[in-house]
């Protein structure tokens, strides 16, 4: 367990030192404080503007800040040869998976209550009630919705054989995990058989992250933060990142270096 602590706190410390991550903070305070100037065109419903817009800029700035940590740590693993310098210590290779992912977990959470912080100053200052629950709950599923993620990049980076290549890929289930939902549900209404098959392989293989987005709903009558659902989310989440951090270390154990 020290040892996975120990190389946690390595990824941790090089994301921070990274002046691009420092940058892409600085980004997203700035875009969250940018929907101070859209809630002027909606005056009756500013704070639900200031609301709905920074909880996107956090839910998209938590996914460039994945893309952003593991394209560094591939640079460094595979330029760099930090990766061989890190495995010949004694330390076996799945708690450096492991280690690795709590890492860049660490790195977005900071950067997650960092963007929290700047929206509930923002609430408050336009009248609302910053520390309403809902608004705390959706910043926490879209935490969620990125270690999902980060488990997927964290598999990605042991199979892929470039970094443009696995930030593509990464790319492409962002983009499906929003849309896989719909998709199915398309499928099974207008699709053949063979299209239902397809859909449904995407469906179970790439993770649903509309099961995370809130900033719709977050105004709405929908049970969907009440402890079930948050049971099933965490449920949902707890597996899916077990299944791929036990791949990537199964296949990380097999690679030769």
């Amino acid at each position: 367990m020290r040892r996975i602590a120990a190389v946690a706190e390595y990824i941790f410390k090089q994301s921070f030192r990274n002046k691009i991550l420092n940058v892409l903070i600085l980004f997203a305070v700035f875009a969250i404080g940018f929907s101070l100037a859209i809630s002027e065109l909606a005056r009756e419903a500013e704070v639900k503007m200031v609301v709905d817009f920074g909880l996107f800029a956090i839910s998209l700035f938590a996914f460039l800040t994945i893309v952003l940590s593991m394209t560094v740590q591939l640079f460094e693993e595979t330029e760099l040869k930090t990766l061989t310098l890190i495995i010949v210590k004694p330390i076996k290779r799945y708690e450096y998976i492991l280690g690795k992912y709590l890492g860049m977990m660490m790195t977005v959470l900071m950067n997650i209550l960092i963007m929290l912080v700047i929206l509930m100053l923002i609430v408050k200052f336009r009248g609302g009630e910053p520390w309403d629950i809902k608004l705390i709950e959706a910043s926490m599923y879209s935490f969620l919705s990125v270690a999902i993620l980060a488990s997927a990049a964290m598999f990605l980076s042991v199979v892929t054989t470039s970094v443009p290549g696995c930030i593509i890929f990464l790319i492409s289930i962002y983009a499906m995990g929003h849309l896989t939902i719909h998709l199915k549900n398309l499928a099974d209404k207008t699709g053949g058989a063979v299209v239902k098959a397809a859909v449904d392989l995407i469906y179970y293989v790439v993770p649903n992250l509309e099961l995370f987005n809130m900033k719709d709903k977050i105004n709405s009558s929908q049970a969907l933060f009440d402890l079930n659902y948050l049971g099933l989310v965490l449920g949902y989440t707890s597996l899916y990142i077990i299944v791929m951090l036990v791949l990537t270390s199964i296949i990380f154990s097999r690679k030769e270096f």
